[in-house]
């Protein structure tokens, strides 16, 4: 099991305003994502500790920004395939299903 990636072309009338967006996947589910501008930055999605004390009672996960940036978005990918193991270990990663 390790991340897979995923990168989405903006589309339509205006979407050479939009930037690409870089899809992170576990088991073909999206895990989180990683910013598309310079320094790039990791989002992960993972599940709460306590739901109810939440700002949110209603949503069982929320995002988190690791805090290491790269100058790339190959480095972001190189840097989450190599550390699978310990980010696995140490974040309850949440599924999105679509």
């Amino acid at each position: 099991m390790s991340f897979t990636f995923k990168t989405q072309k903006p589309v339509g009338k205006w979407k050479s305003f939009e930037s690409d967006y870089h899809q992170i996947k576990l088991d073909g589910f999206e895990v989180g994502s990683i910013d598309d501008k310079t320094p790039h930055k990791i989002n992960l999605m993972v599940l709460k500790d306590d739901v109810l004390k939440s700002k949110n009672p209603n949503c069982v996960w929320k995002f988190i920004t690791l805090k290491k940036e790269f100058q790339n978005i190959k480095e972001a990918k190189v840097f989450l395939a190599t550390n699978f193991e310990l980010i696995n270990s140490q974040f309850n990663i949440f599924k999105l299903e679509n």
